[in-house]
């Protein structure tokens, strides 16, 4: 392979693209912010900052309301993971699925459902006026919270089964052995689980903390998102209080991936290694408990976009508890009006999932061929661009690339068919570095040497030989950096200078602003959420094809087991 093999052109690549698209616009971003027009460090801009209480309010806020949302998410999902270790139920592919689509759905979807539901108009609302006033937009920061942690609530229970389901047989032994459950669930399961609950509370954390539609939704301006928008709406993408937004934004995101990236190295190691074979049939008592505890779980969501799809079909619906009259023409008018929309995202997501597959491919392969001191540093290196919050990149691009243009097609790189996509490609980088690593694992050394010694060319090899071994997983990786980008509605909010440059999250949004355009936005919601749905059907019968159910989305996605595989190869 050492015909294969240029260090220095790949981590050139790789520099050069990592340092042009995120360290530079972020350097300069923290140099704008941090540094006055005397040249003194934490200047006028910082105590314009914290000498504002409206700014120091919403720090505050922002952090209140990140750390409320991933507690509240763990508080409900602990008891649940519990009673599904108990029962023994190891999740199938369905459900890991299921519990990973908040990373492709805005959560601001959830908002405007459960505005429709339970808002004094809404079906709910009406039942229950007389006990409690129970509009979302009236309930302030906890309203973001309770949201929040119900859209992300599926991804913390999913982190908890996949780091605990492996060893609920084992504990269910124990039992019969004379050990008491409780005893069991303090002392095996809690441990356990610890790895899989840091991060998906980590997740909530950054994601609430990133959100701004949702707190828009419901009038909320009091956070750092809203502000760091605001500012830019109004004295444009150099105004130094919005850089510092953005950089305390980064910082904070940074730091809680620090505090909790050892318990989520230790988990990694746990789930690329752990597997649960021969293990047990469950009993019809166990099947039932577990499968009516994913029931109430199914019912539950639907009961909170009911009011989205409620929406979708009611021509008018004020202040009763059913809509007065259903149509089909807000699906109509949703596909007739916004093929623009569709157009862009496909565009937009399209490219930057090209861009993250070439480049997470590159990552991926230079990670797995550097030494065993760096393996491990650069792996979680790349992964803490997930802290990365998409307000404060794209704050940080509108001023690195204002003015600046193509060369030799003098085109603005500050247009949205440019900015759009690479931030979108920079946040979905971590997943693509994941499943490269999972494609990387398809290819088989010897067949690529034989090719290079038999005279082949370079191209012939990676065009015949490497992409088809890889297709699967290059497959996977464009789906999921495609739904990651088509989730990104806070950059699109920054970035898109007017509806026609809009992609379909944005839309929606826009839609849902306007009374009379509640019925097509919920059309389009729910039709983005069959899409996605779509994708992660056709995601998980490639997994079924070539990995097989025990592998599943977290292990492709998450396990840095590169290495593993490729020893596991070598010896069969």
């Amino acid at each position: 392979m050492s015909r294969w093999r240029n260090p220095s052109l790949l981590w050139g690549f790789l520099a050069a693209y990592l340092l042009l698209f995120l360290v530079l616009p972020v350097g300069k971003l923290f140099f704008f912010a941090l540094i006055d027009d005397a040249g003194s460090a934490f200047g006028g801009t910082f105590r314009l900052f914290f000498d504002n209480p409206l700014y120091l309010e919403s720090l505050g806020n922002s952090l209140l309301t990140a750390l409320g949302a991933s507690l509240l998410a763990a508080l409900a999902a602990i008891p649940l993971a519990m009673l599904l270790w108990r029962f023994r139920l190891h999740p199938p592919l369905v459900l890991e699925l299921f519990c990973f689509l908040p990373l492709f759905i805005p959560a601001f979807m959830l908002s405007l459902s459960l505005q429709s539901l339970l808002g004094r108009g809404g079906a709910l609302g009406l039942m229950l006026q007389s006990f409690a006033d129970l509009d979302p937009s009236r309930w302030g920061l906890l309203g973001v919270m309770l949201i929040e942690a119900i859209h992300y609530f599926p991804l913390v229970l999913i982190c908890l089964m996949l780091n605990t389901s492996a060893f609920s047989q084992q504990a269910d032994e124990a039992v019969r052995l004379g050990n008491s459950w409780p005893r069991l669930l303090t002392r095996v399961f809690l441990p356990l689980g610890l790895p899989g609950l840091a991060f998906g509370m980590v997740i909530t954390f950054l994601k609430t903390l990133d959100d701004l539609a949702t707190p828009l939704s419901l009038g909320l301006t009091n956070l750092l998102a809203p502000q760091a928008f605001f500012r830019v709406s109004t004295y444009g993408a150099q105004d130094p209080l919005s850089s510092l937004t953005a950089v305390l934004m980064i910082v904070i995101s940074a730091l809680a991936w620090l505090l909790t990236v050892s318990f989520v190295q230790h988990g990694a190691s746990r789930w690329g290694a752990v597997t649960a074979h021969g293990t047990a049939p469950l009993s019809r008592r166990q099947r039932r408990v577990a499968f009516a505890c994913l029931g109430a779980m199914a019912a539950f969501y639907l009961l909170c976009y009911s009011g989205t799809i409620l929406n979708s079909f009611a021509r008018i619906w004020s202040h009763s508890l059913l809509p007065e009259s259903w149509v089909w023409s807000h699906y109509l008018t949703a596909l007739k009006n916004e093929t623009g929309s569709f157009v862009n995202t496909l565009l937009y997501c399209g490219f930057a999932a090209v861009i993250d597959v070439i480049v997470g491919l590159a990552m991926a392969y230079a990670i797995g061929h550097a030494s065993a001191r760096w393996k491990k540093t650069l792996a979680w290196g790349a992964a803490g661009l997930l802290s990365v919050p998409g307000v404060a990149l794209a704050i940080a691009y509108l001023q690195f690339f204002q003015g600046c243009s193509l060369p030799f097609f003098d085109k603005p790189l500050d247009a949205p068919w440019f900015l759009l996509p690479m931030v979108f490609a920079v946040r979905g980088l971590p997943f693509a570095i994941r499943v490269g690593s999972f494609a990387l694992q398809n290819l088989s050394p010897s067949c690529l040497e034989i090719a290079a010694l038999s005279g082949t060319s370079r191209f012939s090899i990676l065009w015949r030989i490497a992409v088809p071994m890889m297709g699967s997983g290059l497959l996977m990786a464009l789906l999921i950096c495609f739904g990651i980008a088509a989730a990104d509605l806070s950059s699109a909010m920054l970035l898109v200078p007017g509806e026609a440059d809009a992609p379909v999250s944005y839309s929606i949004y826009l839609h849902m602003q306007a009374v009379t355009g509640r019925g097509a936005g919920s059309a389009l919601a729910l039709l983005t959420i069959a899409v996605v749905a779509l994708g992660m059907t056709v995601f998980a019968f490639f997994v079924r094809r070539t990995r097989g159910l025990a592998s599943g989305f977290w292990r492709i996605v998450f396990s840095d087991n590169l290495r593993e595989g490729r020893g596991v190869r070598r010896e069969a």
